[in-house]
């Protein structure tokens, strides 16, 4: 039967499933110790890449993901986790006690840190897609937040159809917990690359 014939639309779904399931895997058990849940993330984004680029090999590139990347992304991790820590206190404190313009605060915190969560989307990409230092890779990442809004906003809503999904449905939780992250990862990454095309023809150029 042609539809499952190994070039059939069905047969390459199902082998890209599969190796994004592969893939989810090997980055929750990486994710384990918390500390080296950057570097698994960071070796998840760039493995996809290459998967994206038709390069199968799953348990290679990520390998190769995490040596590359481990440097930067725990740095990343690190700085993500601090300024959580931070917000939350910051809510628990505006939320207990009696402070003038309380809720003037609370709005600033929330929108600063709504726009530390959106900037996030776009760090790993930007890492694995073009050569800097962290400072750079997070001035871009900012820049491409708001430059590209509407990108932002469909990769933000992936991540919060998964978050549903996972939450509210039996069913769905199980899917989510084992291919979810890496299918929203697959998803945005081939969102963005429509943008990074304009910036690699620009550096090619110069």
């Amino acid at each position: 039967m042609k539809f499952f014939d190994y070039n059939s639309g069905f047969m390459r779904f199902s082998l890209l499933l599969s190796r994004l399931t592969l893939l989810n895997l090997i980055w929750l058990l990486c994710c384990i110790p918390l500390v080296t849940a950057g570097a698994s993330t960071a070796a998840q984004y760039y493995s996809i890449k290459q998967l994206i680029n038709g390069d199968t090999a799953v348990f290679k590139n990520f390998r190769t993901g995490m040596k590359l990347y481990w440097k930067g992304a725990t740095i990343t991790w690190l700085i993500l986790a601090v300024l959580s820590g931070i917000f939350s206190m910051a809510y628990y404190i505006l939320t207990t006690a009696d402070i003038p313009a309380r809720a003037v605060l609370l709005s600033v915190a929330a929108l600063a840190f709504l726009t530390l969560l959106l900037t996030m989307l776009w760090v790993y990409p930007v890492m694995i897609n073009f050569v800097g230092n962290l400072r750079e890779i997070f001035f871009n990442a900012f820049i491409f937040t708001f430059m590209y809004a509407p990108l932002t906003l469909i990769a933000a809503a992936f991540y919060v159809a998964a978050g549903f999904l996972l939450i509210r449905f039996i069913l769905t939780r199980g899917l989510v917990i084992l291919f979810g992250q890496a299918l929203v990862v697959y998803a945005n990454l081939n969102l963005f690359d429509k943008v990074f095309q304009k910036y690699r023809k620009t550096d090619e150029a110069l």
